[in-house]
């Protein structure tokens, strides 16, 4: 029996690498502006991070677990200076995952 490669092997219930991108992206550009409210972007990037994760039956808490990975891996937190600040804006993003999360 020949095994053909098919690309990365991806869980049924793991969270598309296209979203984990969209969310990655929408975090750094909402990072990078001074606004006090979320991008109408962030929350749609979250609100389908929510949607996935509810379709695939991931629970929220992995879901978490994936959005705080996620926020590690971006330059302005990495290098952030004002650890409060940072962490303020993190419990909002939170907030907005786990509200969309239990809005379906």
């Amino acid at each position: 029996m020949t095994h053909h490669d098919t690309g990365p092997m991806q869980q049924p219930n793991e969270i598309a690498q296209e979203t984990v991108d969209a969310v990655r992206r929408a975090l750094q550009r909402d990072l990078s502006a001074s606004h006090s409210e979320p991008a109408p972007e962030l929350r749609a990037a979250l609100h389908n991070l929510a949607c996935e994760a509810r379709q695939k039956a991931i629970s929220p808490e992995r879901v978490l677990i994936a959005l705080k990975s996620i926020w590690r891996t971006l330059p302005d937190v990495e290098h952030a200076r004002d650890y409060d600040e940072e962490t303020r804006i993190l419990q909002r993003v939170v907030a907005i995952c786990i509200k969309e999360y239990f809005a379906g």
